[in-house]
């Protein structure tokens, strides 16, 4: 009886040790990817690391406004450029150049990529002190959360694709993770007002899902990045108001 005890104890230490170093695979595999590597190989653990998508979004985040911090005299235009710039390139401007592509790219897509970012820079503007730095952690993280909701269920839009390795290899367990952990964070920071962005960016990241299904077929990793920049936008734009309507 004993050694079966023995040998059950062990065992449970080896599958915990295995998962655990599963997850931790997955987890690099999904920051490397958010940071703008491409994933070729690794494509499913990126997809099963997406569970801490929101968690490094948000972890990101608040490295850009460090990063606004080191420059406390410059202007509110320049410093507002800045984060918009900091922001796109939190991903190696990867979503940036998804967003283009879902526009069509060319002149249109450039112009509509000027305005989405002129809101996060109209945003900025507005916000300043501990507000700001808040709405720099929510932006990234939400964004990257809607990353995880426009994929989960979803059809890709051809077979063989990063988007069709993502949607197949995206369970309900990462979905509800990160959402779990989305959910927290705003609730952390925002209380009612973060729950209140959170369903603003899911309701909008829906509608664009329903939208891209009915147009292009499915998801594709274009959409899906667009879908995220839309959110970032969203997220910030939303907060920029607040601030705005809050001083009066």
């Amino acid at each position: 009886m004993e050694e079966n005890d023995a040998e059950a104890r062990v065992s449970l230490r080896a599958r915990a040790l295995s998962l655990g170093l599963g997850l931790g695979r997955d987890g690099f595999a999904a920051l490397l990817f958010l940071l703008g590597r491409r994933a070729v190989a690794e494509r499913g653990a990126v997809a099963r690391g997406a569970l801490f998508f929101p968690l490094f979004g948000a972890a990101l985040g608040s490295l850009v406004s460090a990063g606004l911090e080191l420059f406390p005299d410059a202007p509110a235009a320049l410093q507002a450029f800045l984060g918009v710039f900091l922001l796109c390139l939190l991903s190696g401007g990867r979503f940036v150049r998804d967003f283009v592509m879902f526009c069509g790219g060319g002149l249109v897509g450039g112009l509509l990529l000027l305005a989405l970012l002129g809101v996060e820079w109209w945003a900025l503007l507005g916000l300043e002190g501990n507000f700001r730095a808040i709405a720099l952690v929510l932006t990234p993280m939400l964004g990257r959360w809607a990353y995880v909701v426009q994929g989960y269920g979803s059809l890709p839009a051809r077979a063989g694709g990063f988007a069709a390795v993502f949607v197949k290899e995206m369970q309900f367990t990462q979905f509800a993770a990160a959402s779990t952990s989305a959910m927290v964070i705003g609730l952390i920071f925002l209380n009612a007002l973060g729950t209140l962005m959170l369903f603003a960016v899911a309701s909008l990241t829906i509608v664009l899902r329903i939208f891209i299904h009915a147009r292009r077929g499915g998801v594709s990793s274009v959409s899906l990045g667009a879908g995220a920049l839309i959110a970032d936008a969203i997220t910030l734009g939303a907060a920029g108001l607040v601030a705005r309507l809050a001083v009066g």
